[in-house]
């Protein structure tokens, strides 16, 4: 079933692709497009991540496609490892989501319902970000990405990231709650430790344009929508820039 509309003066349409919802804004026929992985949620709380975006990028063009899965731990865990807080262990599925997104999703985004891909961009928050900058890496498909605080403290990351690069003239954005260390899990508490071992990384990868790091108040569900929203728009205007 497809329905469409406009909302804020954006088109906006849900499609059903190879077995997952997309939830689309476009805002403008041309500029970037903007992949970003969500769970099953509420309508509203993506329409306010389209609606700030619009606000923050200030004219600009760009189609924003809000993938849902199934199950989160399972479809953007890039490899298996036990669960870190007593629930449903982590399985690795991410290429399976990957091969999804880039075999179903993207040609029929950029097919059907744009005009002109400027740039294509990845992102996402907390695990659906580590799983944005795993595809990012592991696909070279994609001209940024933004990792809102992103699941950096997952095992085994570090030794991942370190034997990676950017695609050339790529540009990565990173952002994370100044208390998100602050947490008594001892595995997830190293997600500050990771996030600054990362930029550091990135900022040494000659294929990289730009690259920032973004702390911001709270803790990892603190304006969620925001900081979302400026992660997104910072890849919009350093990827057009």
């Amino acid at each position: 079933m497809l329905r469409k509309g406009r909302i804020q003066g954006m088109e906006f349409r849900i499609e059903h692709i190879a077995g997952k919802t997309c939830r689309i804004w476009t805002c403008g026929h041309d500029g970037s497009v903007i992949y970003w992985g969500t769970a099953r949620r509420d309508d509203n709380e993506e329409t306010a991540v389209a609606e700030l975006l619009k606000e923050m990028t200030k004219g600009k063009s760009w189609t924003l496609v809000a993938y849902e899965v199934e199950h989160w731990n399972q479809d953007f865990s890039p490899w298996a490892v036990p669960s870190v807080f007593g629930q449903e262990e982590f399985t690795g599925g991410a290429k399976e989501t990957m091969d999804w997104l880039i075999d179903q999703c993207i040609p029929f985004v950029e097919g059907n319902l744009t005009t002109d891909c400027s740039a294509r961009l990845i992102g996402g928050y907390s695990l659906a970000g580590l799983f944005s900058l795993f595809t990012f890496y592991e696909s070279g498909e994609f001209n940024g990405v933004a990792s809102c605080s992103g699941s950096l403290w997952y095992p085994g990351w570090k030794e991942y990231a370190q034997r990676q690069h950017a695609p050339e003239r790529s540009v990565m954005y990173f952002s994370l709650g100044q208390k998100e260390e602050k947490t008594r899990n001892r595995k997830m508490a190293a997600v500050g430790e990771m996030t600054r071992w990362q930029h550091e990384q990135v900022k040494n990868d000659g294929c990289v344009r730009y690259s920032e790091l973004v702390w911001q108040n709270g803790g990892h569900f603190t304006d969620v929508e925001k900081r979302i929203a400026h992660g997104f728009a910072w890849l919009i205007d350093h990827a057009q820039g």
